[in-house]
């Protein structure tokens, strides 16, 4: 099958990405023939599709030019050249089916048009609360659709944002291009109850779990990676910032002492990490590398008060054997069982708690029980059958 897999970052810059990253490997993997539709970025894997990219764009400080500041502003409503560049690799790879992820702000609902005039089905993937909120982080049930309510109702963003984000959202209404998506993918009954909710009709959502992608190991960066961090520690991997709760889990870790806390990714939103003995951060880790400090890893962990979608960080660390600890937000307890694949916890205290008790040794855990168990349900296998069976059921 030919498939056209779309997505704002060719990297793993938070979970979204590496789900995508991990779908186009999958799908390679089984045989399929497969070309990427995204964003140019020095960061950026090597596609053979590149040349088709958009150019860079970026919204936060100290990622882009103020150039690139404002031509992302418009493109956030609409982008003639991701228009011409989509209707270049559709006229080359003439795919079968389209399945996009994350496309705001960076390509914009500008490519979908083009799509629909060749007729070719399209799926989305939702990530985020993009789709139904001007808050991609949040869906408040006091704005619905009356999106100018999130100018008075939020103080995450300066004014100016919040009303560029509430006019996006007025103007994507107003083009009405969830109506062109056949199907959208929800990776939990959680977010699913979201989206039908927001009024997104309850037969076009079909609800199906994040996967684990079976990695081979580098046993050279394993060894490495090994010696490099031979003392007991917590991992956290994702955006590193203050909406992830980053700042309260460095204050936990830097009083509970007896254990280091590393962390990998992006830094967010000014998010300061301290320097303290007890904690390291570890930059941006590529899959393969993120496999090898999970492995290591006590236990991983979250404090995100988020409504996550999904958590991949959960789902990874399962994958692993591993642990994990987080809040109960979103839908974390979807893939994590409770007391026998780590704890989803009420409030901070409580997670601060569990995190002493599993140092200290009060509470343990099966390595081979944890992983059993994500595999059963969170199989690659499973997934990709669901996946391939769904877009021949768009194809004619």
């Amino acid at each position: 099958m030919k498939i056209l897999e779309i997505n704002k970052y060719n990297y793993a810059k938070g979970g979204a990405d590496r789900h995508f990253l991990d779908v186009v490997s999958l799908l390679e993997s089984a045989g399929h023939n497969v070309a990427i539709f995204s964003m140019e970025s020095s960061k950026n894997i090597f596609s053979p599709w590149q040349k088709y990219f958009v150019s860079y764009v970026g919204y936060n400080k100290n990622d882009s030019t103020l150039w690139q500041k404002i031509k992302g502003i418009f493109r956030m409503f609409y982008s003639f050249e991701a228009k011409n560049k989509i209707k270049k690799i559709l006229a080359d790879f003439q795919p079968e089916v389209a399945h996009f992820h994350n496309i705001y702000h960076q390509l914009s609902f500008s490519i979908i048009g083009e799509i629909k005039k060749k007729k070719i089905p399209l799926i989305m993937t939702v990530h985020d609360y993009a789709l139904i909120s001007p808050d991609r982080e949040e869906y408040l049930e006091a704005v619905g659709e009356k999106y100018w309510k999130f100018i008075f109702l939020s103080k995450k963003y300066t004014v100016f944002k919040r009303m560029v984000l509430v006019s996006k959202s007025y103007f994507e209404d107003f083009i009405d291009w969830k109506s062109a998506v056949d199907v959208f993918i929800s990776p939990s009954r959680f977010m699913a109850e979201k989206l039908i909710k927001a009024g997104i009709a309850k037969d076009k959502i079909v609800v199906v779990p994040h996967f684990i992608l079976n990695i081979t190991s580098d046993n050279r960066l394993e060894k490495e990676e090994i010696d490099n961090t031979s003392e007991r520690y917590a991992f956290y991997f994702g955006r590193i910032s203050k909406e992830k709760g980053v700042p309260e889990m460095l204050d936990i870790f830097r009083k509970v002492g007896r254990i280091k806390l590393l962390l990998a990714g992006e830094i967010e939103d000014d998010t300061e990490i301290p320097s303290d003995d007890r904690i390291v951060y570890l930059g941006y880790l590529n899959q393969k590398q993120l496999k090898v400090y999970i492995n290591r890893a006590d236990f991983c962990v979250s404090f995100s008060h988020l409504s996550e979608i999904f958590g991949l960080i959960a789902l990874e660390s399962i994958s692993a054997g591993k642990p994990f600890f987080g809040l109960n937000s979103g839908a974390f307890a979807e893939i994590i069982e409770q007391g026998k694949s780590g704890f989803i916890c009420e409030n901070v205290f409580e997670l601060e708690a569990k995190i002493r008790e599993i140092i200290e040794g009060k509470i343990s855990f099966s390595k081979k029980t944890i992983k059993e168990g994500a595999y059963e349900k969170f199989g690659q296998k499973k997934y990709l059958e669901k996946l391939i069976n769904l877009f021949n059921s768009f194809i004619k």
